[in-house]
């Protein structure tokens, strides 16, 4: 009784185990297909097929007609498509070549968890990762081909065949979610497939993993990294902020940041460093960040008004040059009714320019209130920072304003920049 009850719980055993139906033999067109096989082929009359071995030299072996060979990858650039049979021989699809996919649901119902990337470089989809719970597509299927279909602009349905022979399954592998640094330059890629094309990016680099591997590739938010050029971000310390800045969150709202405001160093690059605040992660400019507390604010002891000298500003404003000339005390004119104007008194400084005012609270220091009006605009902020030096390419400038409206003032100037490109060229 005990014999056949050890017996009977094998069976069992056997028949629940979540990972033998991956693992069973999968049938199709009257031969066992195994896992990362494409298709298979024969041939037409007795070939030579050849292969390149790691020292440079060719194997070659006969094939015989009508004997039928599995076919794992496929390569398909210049208007020629190429099949790889095992043990690395590569032949090219010719009038000698009779080949057969196996239908992409066949194939995938021996991943566990599948990724589908298009292989064929003839077109412009060459390693896209076709994820089937994307919400891009308004509906994806996978069966003989890969079908899907989404809305375009006009809200009209696009549907799209990708042929089977097109794809390649990858297994994919969990990994850790969070964030991770690329430990060398590295091209962060629009596939998990070399060659898929990206942008170059620099060591130091934070990436937001998506949790899977796939193909030797992470996923990342930024796009597909090797997995041999990035490893987990480790806390480096604590830092210091220099001055205001706003620091662009990996999730949710910017924060502003004060003076010497304290943070933990994540990772950092040639320009830009990932800190921590409250197991939240940040990114900011690279230059904002101390390791010994930094200098007070700049006292801003001058006026802000323009010097007696100054007899005329040039802007660069949306890509047109405007000059402004002097007519009378704090007051330039430009054509087509632009103009600048300042004013002070002992609460505020003024400084209007073509129709929007900026009122700058008195003292002007971090954290002091200033108000942006005009053309249906009633905008309230504050100075982010004062800067000791600005370099722009009308000079040098010191105690520089920026404001959290992304703009910068220069005592006894007014306006110098803004995010928008528009910016003082020269002053006379």
């Amino acid at each position: 009784m005990k014999k056949y009850m050890i017996t009977l719980l094998i069976v069992l055993a056997f028949f629940t185990n979540p990972s033998s139906s991956k693992a069973a033999e999968v049938q199709w067109d009257g031969a066992q297909v195994v896992k990362g096989q494409t298709g298979k082929m024969t041939f037409t009359k007795d070939v030579k097929v050849y292969k390149k071995n790691a020292n440079g030299t060719y194997s070659s072996m006969t094939v015989k007609r009508n004997n039928y060979f599995r076919v794992y990858d496929i390569e398909k650039y210049d208007n020629k498509t190429f099949y790889w049979m095992s043990s690395g021989y590569r032949v090219q699809a010719t009038d000698l070549v009779v080949f057969k996919k196996v239908p992409l649901n066949i194939r995938a119902s021996l991943y566990d968890n599948p990724a589908y990337i298009n292989i064929n470089r003839q077109g412009y989809s060459y390693g896209q990762h076709y994820q089937l719970d994307s919400t891009f597509y308004n509906k994806i299927s996978i069966g003989e081909n890969l079908y899907y279909s989404y809305y375009d602009a006009d809200g009209g349905s696009i549907e799209v065949y990708i042929d089977g022979s097109d794809i390649r399954i990858f297994e994919t592998t969990k990994r850790d979610k969070g964030l991770y640094m690329l430990t060398a330059d590295a091209q962060v890629s629009g596939g998990p497939m070399n060659g898929a094309g990206g942008i170059g990016w620099t060591k130091g680099t934070a990436l937001h993993s998506l949790g899977l591997e796939i193909n030797g590739y992470l996923w990342a938010n930024e796009g597909y990294i090797p997995v041999t050029l990035i490893q987990p971000v480790k806390k480096q310390g604590k830092r210091y902020i220099r001055y205001g800045v706003s620091a662009a969150a990996t999730k949710g709202n910017p924060k502003e940041l004060k003076r010497f405001d304290e943070v933990i160093l994540l990772t950092e690059n040639d320009t830009t460093a990932w800190i921590e605040i409250d197991g939240e992660v940040y990114s900011v400019p690279k230059k904002v960040l101390a390791t010994i507390r930094p200098n007070e604010s700049p006292i801003i002891t001058t006026s802000f008004l323009p010097n007696d000298t100054i007899q005329q500003l040039v802007y660069l404003n949306y890509g047109t040059p405007i000059v402004y000339k002097k007519t009378a005390n704090n007051h330039f004119v430009a054509p087509a009714l632009k103009y600048i104007d300042y004013t002070e008194t002992e609460k505020n400084f003024t400084y209007e320019m073509d129709g929007f005012k900026y009122i700058f609270e008195k003292p002007v220091t971090e954290g002091s209130k200033v108000t942006r009006t005009g053309r249906g605009w009633n905008d309230e902020g504050f100075v982010r920072a004062i800067h000791y030096t600005i370099t722009t390419p009308a000079g040098t400038f010191n105690n520089v304003v920026e404001t959290s409206l992304n703009e910068f003032y220069a005592p006894g100037y007014g306006f110098i920049s803004d995010d928008f490109g528009n910016k003082l060229t020269s002053y006379e």
